[in-house]
């Protein structure tokens, strides 16, 4: 049976891998893109929708936001359908995952599953992948305290000894003093190389019939760093204190990304390699500040609001829950009532990703969503910086020192749109179609390894999937 890995580059925009291209840079990119293209993927219209924690389970379950009702993190653990893993583990293909995003472990015996840091399902691998999957934990959790925890610290580096590729090393090495030399973005290279070279070591010791590696450093280095691209042709510019003038966190990652390429597609010869983005990333035009607190529960402690569990998400959300409906809806109405005060236009209005917000006076600094006995919590987005006197007051508690309360997680330089990207070593350039759903890439890895869909609604495979592409398929 031909192995199948998919490598899951978050949000990446291939648009700008080629401009990088074209400057002479990522050789192996170059030559995936020129022997067999790439395509776009088509997902949801309505702008809100255009989030990963949406199409990647419509990637993973072939099922629209429609179908699947998925739209928050971690809210995949609710649902009750099966997903690309169970599926084909049902049909007798063996699977295997690292951090596929919201996506539950429904599997029983795969040959590894490490959960994403923000979804609470169940973990299976070696001891030196629990190290890792739980120092990942713990590190999206003080993510904005901006340190690694000892304990964190030990299991990370248990974890990494073991699987770290020697050819790796002057990468770690310069990103690593890099970071301590305060340029923030190599946290993310060294996240992504770590995770890479994981993989490739634990694939190579069980080799999986079907695989996924889901990486999110590319994504995270376009919102933030975007406007300090080559590869970027707008008038918008990050400042100084932001990212010095000539430093490319893009170019940084994407040279890490071109080397793993050059790995997978090696791995790849007499298998298959799959890359799909999901969606992609448009230049946010205008001036947009997220901030993160620093100890959530704490400042929620002091204005009063209470609440029975408190889960981190990626940036500056959170999720409350609560023993009962009405206790909810309490906290709900106490979170609106929080505003700040003095400077009170800093905060939008509206939440999302929309590139046109509305400001009014004193708003709420907190979008919240009521889903029963949980709240979904976001600290609302800046238009500047936040000054050291911004207050924030609550009923009749004020609190002086707001900005000393929060950290500064992302100065957006772009916003989500719902096309992605997708190119297939089983394909030669121009033998896929431009663009098709996002969903049918569950039926082309149910299709390789002649499995239909179990779903009794299942869509038909698309007519370019009924045969091979061309006679070396039937060769391979």
């Amino acid at each position: 049976m031909r192995k199948l890995i998919f490598l899951q580059l978050n949000e990446l925009n291939f648009n700008y891998v080629q401009a990088y291209s074209e400057l002479g840079y990522l050789p192996n990119f170059t030559r995936l893109f020129m022997e067999h293209g790439y395509q776009r993927t088509i997902s949801e219209s309505e702008h809100r929708l255009a989030n990963p924690w949406i199409q990647w389970p419509t990637v993973h379950t072939g099922l629209d936001y429609a179908e699947h009702g998925i739209f928050r993190l971690g809210d995949i653990v609710e649902l009750d359908r099966s997903d690309i893993y169970q599926t084909l583990e049902e049909s007798g293909v063996s699977v295997a995952a690292i951090s596929p995003f919201n996506a539950s472990n429904r599997t029983r015996n795969s040959a590894f599953f490490v959960p994403d840091p923000w979804t609470p399902t169940r973990f299976n691998g070696s001891r030196d992948l629990r190290y890792i999957y739980e120092a990942l934990v713990a590190v999206t959790r003080d993510y904005a305290r901006g340190h690694i925890g000892l304990v964190a610290g030990m299991k990370l580096t248990a974890g990494a000894a073991a699987n770290l590729n020697p050819s790796a090393l002057p990468t770690y090495l310069k990103a690593v003093s890099a970071y301590i030399a305060g340029q923030k973005w190599w946290r993310a290279v060294i996240c992504d190389q770590l995770l890479t070279d994981v993989f490739i070591r634990h694939w190579q010791l069980s080799e999986p019939d079907f695989s996924t590696l889901f990486l999110n450093g590319g994504a995270h280095l376009q919102h933030h760093y975007l406007f300090s691209s080559a590869a970027y042709q707008g008038e918008r510019k990050n400042p100084e204190w932001h990212v010095a003038a000539g430093e490319d966190p893009l170019l940084d990652i994407l040279k890490v990304y071109d080397t793993a390429i050059g790995r997978f597609m090696r791995l790849a010869e007499g298998n298959r390699l799959i890359i799909a983005t999901g969606l992609h990333q448009e230049p946010h035009e205008r001036p947009t500040m997220y901030y993160r607190l620093t100890d959530p529960a704490s400042f929620l402690k002091e204005i009063g609001v209470g609440f029975d569990e408190l889960l981190p998400l990626m940036t500056e959300d959170f999720v409350l829950k609560y023993a009962d409906d009405d206790a909810a809806a309490r906290a709900k109405s106490k979170l609106l009532s929080a505003r700040s005060i003095d400077v009170p236009d800093i905060f939008y209005l509206e939440t999302g990703d929309s590139p046109v917000r509305t400001l009014r006076t004193a708003p709420e600094i907190f979008h919240v969503e009521n889903r029963g006995n949980t709240l979904y919590v976001q600290l609302k987005p800046t238009s500047e910086l936040l000054r050291p006197d911004t207050r924030v007051s609550c009923g009749n508690t004020v609190v002086e020192n707001f900005a000393d309360l929060v950290a500064l997680a992302q100065v957006k330089n772009t916003h989500h749109e719902g096309t992605g990207y997708y190119t297939d070593t089983d394909y030669l350039s121009g033998e896929l179609p431009e663009s098709f759903p996002l969903r049918n890439i569950f039926d082309i890895i149910l299709h390789h390894f002649a499995t239909e869909p179990l779903a009794p609604d299942a869509r038909k495979l698309p007519a370019w999937l009924k045969g091979p592409a061309s006679a070396r398929h039937e060769m391979a």
